[in-house]
């Protein structure tokens, strides 16, 4: 099996799993303005990958070649439909408008022209020796200018959106320790597996450009090679975004309402301008270590602030105020606190396994007990009970 036939394999494969993906994200009815970007991006990969290949199969017609030029313009938005998925599944409620949409469309449409420009690349020239002399060169001069300007502008838009997404997850998990008790299942971990894969895919693919800038490598070197390389590493890519994103749920939904709780507020920063006074954050601050000591509510591992203030029937945005500014920890912090010394407790008082006593207490897996325990303490459970 030669290096080209694998190529053409794996684009196939990534061709047909994009669209199979991108059929079923359409089909969403659940949530589904937050898995419409993603599916674009399934659906602009797969029908690009289609055409490529259909282009450099033999007795393809002339146009095919143009085709795909056409389609895989598309392939430039990818970089801002998977940042707009992932702004959807860290978004808290519904989804607001993109601020500045312009800033991000604009671009866009700039690179895709001029990747486009390729399209008024004669036919006869492309796979053809251009003589110097052709009174066509200073055309396919500006061409080639256009098509090298859309190639770096696509680099840096990739690295752009790959420092976007990073900062909007670690926002999303500075908020979920604000709102969850346990985060394990909801803080996107694989996201960011697929951003450190993708930027040192565009670290490589870089540094193989300007080698063949600089001349330490000709354009030809490696070619074979370097395509499946870069075949494999594709649907690597959209196989994990495609297993993932199909199941994943946004974590910041709020399950548990309650109409006779005062209306949410929106967040102000550091809380200003709060109508919550010391005296009445008192009184929250002992309906939430009643709700805890009495009620032992941190044993419950689905536990979020949305259920605390229910339960101590308070508006969320003051308990949080209250969690913040006057006992000084964010809701994650103050449950794993309250886990932890009932857990020190049947650790020392009990002969229970450390993995029963971990789900008793609240805590849904023994890696996530042991971490908290950990950081509580200092020490495992294993050396509390030595």
């Amino acid at each position: 099996m030669t290096f080209a036939s694998i190529e053409t394999a794996l684009t196939l494969a990534t061709a047909g799993f994009c669209l199979f993906c991108a059929n079923l994200l359409l089909l969403r009815r659940r949530d589904a303005w937050v898995y419409v970007p993603l599916a674009l991006l399934f659906l602009f990969k797969g029908l690009a990958s289609g055409a490529l290949l259909w282009a450099e199969s033999e007795g393809a017609p002339d146009f095919a070649l143009r085709l795909a030029l056409l389609v895989g313009g598309f392939e430039v938005a990818s970089p801002f439909l998977f940042w707009l998925y992932v702004r959807g599944l860290t978004s808290e409620g519904e989804l607001e408008r993109v601020p500045r949409l312009r800033r991000h469309i604009l671009p866009i449409v700039f690179v895709v022209l001029c990747f486009w420009s390729a399209l008024f690349m004669p036919a006869d020239l492309v796979n053809a020796e251009i003589a110097e002399d052709d009174p066509r060169m200073p055309g396919l001069l500006l061409i080639a200018l256009l098509v090298l300007v859309a190639d770096l502008s696509f680099k840096v838009m990739i690295g752009i959106y790959i420092y976007l997404t990073i900062r909007r997850l670690t926002t999303y998990q500075a908020r979920l320790k604000e709102v969850f008790a346990s985060t394990e299942n909801k803080e996107l971990t694989w996201i960011w597996v697929i951003m450190l894969s993708a930027g040192l895919y565009l670290l490589v693919n870089i540094l193989h450009s300007a080698s063949i800038w600089a001349g330490a490598l000709s354009a030809a070197d490696f070619e074979a090679e370097a395509l499946a390389l870069n075949s494999l590493v594709l649907f690597a890519l959209f196989w994990v975004l495609g297993i993932w994103g199909l199941r994943q749920r946004p974590g910041l939904i709020q399950s548990h309402t309650d109409d006779r709780l005062p209306p949410e507020e929106p967040a102000k920063p550091k809380y200003e301008k709060s109508a919550l006074d010391e005296t009445r954050a008192q009184r929250i601050a002992e309906k939430i270590e009643a709700a805890m000591s009495e009620d032992l509510l941190y044993r419950n591992p689905n536990l979020s602030l949305w259920d605390l203030a229910k339960h101590v029937g308070v508006n969320s945005h003051y308990l949080s105020q209250t969690l913040n500014a006057h006992l000084d920890k964010n809701f994650f912090d103050l449950v794993n606190g309250y886990r932890i010394q009932d857990a020190i407790k049947q650790l020392t008082q009990t002969e229970e396994t450390i993995l029963v006593i971990a789900y008793d207490v609240g805590f849904n897996s023994r890696s996530a007990f042991y971490k908290a325990f950990k950081r509580e303490t200092g020490k495992t459970p294993s050396d509390l009970r030595k």
